[in-house]
Order: C-alpha cells, then sequence, then structure tokens
C-alpha cells in the first residue's frame, strides 16, 4: 500500500479548521522551541500555525549579545502578522506562554476584532510565585536607573520544570548552549524593562481585549506566578466566554512540564471550539486529574 499524498490528508481537514490560523507566541529571549509539543499536535490536526520569532524580544543565536526592541515593536510585529493572515483565514488566535501570554494580551489590545481568541499560559502580569525572591521589589532600580545598566537574570534551577528528568536535560543544555526550551540561560536588562513595560500597558488595558474566547491555563505550583494571575484576568478581561484550567504537577513552563499532554488537549480542544463556533461560558473553571 503506497503512503497518501499530503494533499489527500489535507482534503479530510475541516474547512473551519484550515481557515483558523493560530500565532505562537514563546517567552522573552528565547524560541519558538517552548511551544513544539503544542505547535505539532495543532499542524497534524489541520491547523494553520505560525510559531514567531520577534526582533529585540526572541533569543538570537546570530548575535553576540541580544539587544532588546521597545515592546511597542514587538507588537507592531505580531499586529503585522495578524493583519497578513487575516487576509487568508476567517479567524486569528493567539497562543501565548510566560512573557508570551503578556504579549499575546498587548496585540489583542492593539489589533481589537483582529484577534478571534487568546490562549494564555503561565500568565505573568506579577512576579508572585513561590520562588521570586522578596529582592523582586528592588528590581524597577534596575530596569529604570544607571545602577542596573550591568545587571541580568541568570536562569537556575528548578527551571520552571518539575519534572526531574527535563529539569536534568534543561541544565545539560544550558551548559553547551546560551538557549534551551525553557529559556535563556542569561536574560539582559534590557529584555527585563520592556517587559515590565509591557505588563504595566497590559494591565492597564485588559478591559480593551475584544476577542470573544480565552482560555488561561496555570500551574497551582507555579513558581514564577501565582494563581493570582489567572484571577487578574478573570476580573479584568472582559471576553464572552473565558475559562481557565489549573494544573496539578508542574511549575512555570508546562508545555515541556509534567502536565505537557494536558496542556496539549486543552489547547486543542479550545482551538476546535473557536473553529466551530462553540465557546464555553464565562467564568467556567476546569480542574483535570494529574498528567502521568
Amino acid at each position: 500500500m503506497s503512503a497518501r499524498d499530503p494533499s489527500d490528508l489535507l482534503s479530510v481537514v475541516h474547512p473551519a479548521v484550515r481557515r483558523t490560523a493560530i500565532v505562537l507566541l514563546h517567552g522573552l529571549c528565547s524560541t519558538p522551541d517552548e511551544l513544539l509539543t503544542v505547535q505539532s499536535s495543532l499542524r497534524a490536526s489541520g491547523y494553520p500555525v505560525h510559531p514567531m520569532r520577534v526582533d529585540g524580544y526572541s533569543f538570537d543565536a546570530a548575535a553576540p549579545v541580544q539587544q532588546a526592541l521597545p515592546y511597542e515593536r514587538w507588537i507592531d510585529a505580531i499586529e503585522a502578522r495578524v493583519k497578513a493572515l487575516r487576509t487568508a483565514h476567517d479567524r486569528v488566535v493567539l497562543v501565548g506562554i510566560s512573557a508570551g501570554s503578556s504579549l499575546a494580551l498587548g496585540a489583542a489590545i492593539r489589533c481589537g476584532s483582529g484577534v478571534d481568541a487568546l490562549v494564555l499560559m503561565s500568565t505573568t502580569l506579577r512576579f508572585d510565585g513561590w520562588a521570586v525572591p522578596r529582592t523582586q521589589v528592588l528590581l524597577p532600580l534596575a530596569f529604570y536607573t544607571p545602577l542596573g545598566r550591568f545587571w541580568q537574570y541568570r536562569e537556575r534551577a528548578p527551571y520552571g520544570v518539575k519534572n526531574e528528568r527535563v529539569r536534568a536535560w534543561i541544565e545539560r543544555e544550558l551548559r553547551h548552549r546560551k538557549v534551551s526550551s525553557a529559556g535563556s540561560a542569561v536574560i539582559g536588562v534590557g529584555h527585563l524593562r520592556e517587559h515590565d513595560r509591557l505588563i504595566r500597558h497590559v494591565r492597564r488595558n485588559l478591559h480593551r481585549v475584544q476577542c470573544a474566547s480565552v482560555l488561561a491555563l496555570h500551574a497551582r505550583e507555579d513558581e514564577v506566578a501565582s494563581l493570582a494571575n489567572v484571577d487578574l484576568l478573570a476580573r479584568g478581561l472582559r471576553c464572552q466566554s473565558f475559562r481557565s484550567v489549573v494544573l496539578g504537577n508542574s511549575y512555570h513552563m508546562i508545555t515541556i512540564d509534567n502536565d505537557r499532554h494536558q496542556v496539549v488537549r486543552e489547547t486543542c480542544a479550545f482551538a476546535d471550539a473557536v473553529a466551530h463556533g462553540t465557546p464555553e461560558p464565562f467564568g467556567a473553571l476546569s480542574a483535570r486529574p494529574l498528567a502521568a
């Protein structure tokens, strides 16, 4: 039996799926590898998936030093991609993790009805997780005064991951490379300052997000951002359908941790609901069993 032509497989995909474009937004100074598990499953389902690299936001392997651009330029790039996709698709969904969630929200504020739905993973509008040091309150001195010119954040254990085998793999990666699937080994003050500015902008303007449907996925034990961040979304957003899923067996990087299979299932099911026009009611809370 001969292998089927890929065009034959495409023909069995529902037209609503093919007309729903999905943009993936990774975390700060990182790469699209953070969302590879989601990307693979969405593409296998027939969705046009567009993982984005954003100048001055994404990690640039060719650059000796990572240079940040103003967060407005980050949003400019996503807005341009959304406008281009809408010329060929009926719907556009933004999927972001960590800082990528803030970026997705910022783009939704800018694009208005141009964005139909959001998947927000490990949203970090407040750094209040259990591993965040008390000295966090001093960071504005580093961000906005000359004192921080030479300061940088260095990634350290647990690297956003509860799974010990994955954590050990990340440690090996960072010993040989400047970046892993959990992000960059070092983040400079420029990127952190622009992320802080982005967060402040998003928190002031959450009520301006116009998209109809939002799914928030967040780990109960997130060491960077507590579940209070999901409460901020629930109170601030004015969308028709908001659903939150609390994951029970992961830390911050939920796409590569113990609950990664559930994250993929929830994201694909949400994309299907958006594509076929079957959103869930506002405020629905889902508590799922722990992933194996």
